[in-house]
């Protein structure tokens, strides 16, 4: 699914520089934070991942390739 995400200049620098680091896009990193992010809510506590379970979740995804869609 396609969308336009509207972030805080503030907030899309400092997502450009971590995928940046990661060696990926920014819509890569995109793709994968909200899961990792909610998915680490739901099964411990209402805290955020931390920062390099998070990268190695990107990391994976990256590695995976993109998805093929069915149309």
């Amino acid at each position: 699914m396609a969308m336009t995400l509207r972030l805080p200049d503030d907030l899309a620098q400092r997502g450009r520089r971590y995928a940046a680091e990661l060696g990926i896009s920014l819509n890569g990193l995109l793709a994968v934070a909200p899961r990792e992010y909610l998915d680490a809510r739901k099964r411990e506590s209402p805290m955020a991942p931390p920062p390099q379970a998070l990268a190695q979740a990107v990391a994976r995804q990256v590695m995976a390739g993109p998805v093929r869609r069915r149309r």
